[in-house]
């Protein structure tokens, strides 16, 4: 008896040049804008008990000459159609995580969350709140987290399912062109 297809469902994304969202004055407990255009964000974090962890998203202006930013990292012969870049800062059990992240057309890119070490259940809840500023923040219709392979040498595999359980879905190298040195997965929003 058959429970399930192994048939895979093709994950096409298409890709836009990014924008910053303003966010809504009901979530956002604090904004500062600098001359160079930077900018930060700080929103309640409403899963952690700490009245001071936030989540922090810093907005920059992205220098094209700069050759080892995110973007030029991972896709090289995109990083010229993207102007901004962010950085988002999320408490996990209280503890702070960090990732790159853009917005090209209506996909947000992310890196990995890494510790040296995830808790029962930490990862998971990490990646769900990732998904929920996604979802909530921005707009956009995709999330796309690109996976270093030097950061999982050994648990790659495991990193891989362990998103895979979550609904990511594995993207085909040829849609974005990625390094050789990164796995990029994707979600709908």
């Amino acid at each position: 008896m058959i429970i399930a297809s192994s048939a895979k469902k093709e994950l096409a994304i298409p890709m836009q040049v990014l924008q910053q969202q303003q966010p809504s004055s009901t979530t956002a407990s604090d904004t500062s804008t600098t001359a160079n255009s930077d900018s930060t964000i700080q929103l309640a974090h409403e899963y952690c008990r700490q009245q001071d962890h936030k989540d922090i998203i810093h907005f920059t202006k992205r220098d094209s000459n700069t050759a080892n930013d995110f973007v030029t990292r991972v896709f090289g012969r995109l990083s010229r159609n993207v102007d901004e870049l962010m950085l988002i800062n999320v408490h996990e059990s209280c503890r702070p995580v960090q990732c790159e992240a853009f917005i090209h057309e209506n996909t947000v890119f992310l890196t990995s969350p890494v510790k040296e070490q995830w808790n029962d259940g930490e990862f998971q809840s990490c990646v769900t709140h990732l998904i929920e500023l996604a979802e909530e923040k921005t707009g956009c219709e995709y999330l796309v987290i690109a996976i270093d392979r030097r950061h999982c040498t050994n648990n790659h595999n495991a990193m891989l399912r362990a998103f895979m359980y979550l609904g990511f879905q594995m993207i085909d190298p040829s849609v974005y062109g990625q390094e050789a040195g990164y796995i990029l997965v994707g979600y709908e929003l």
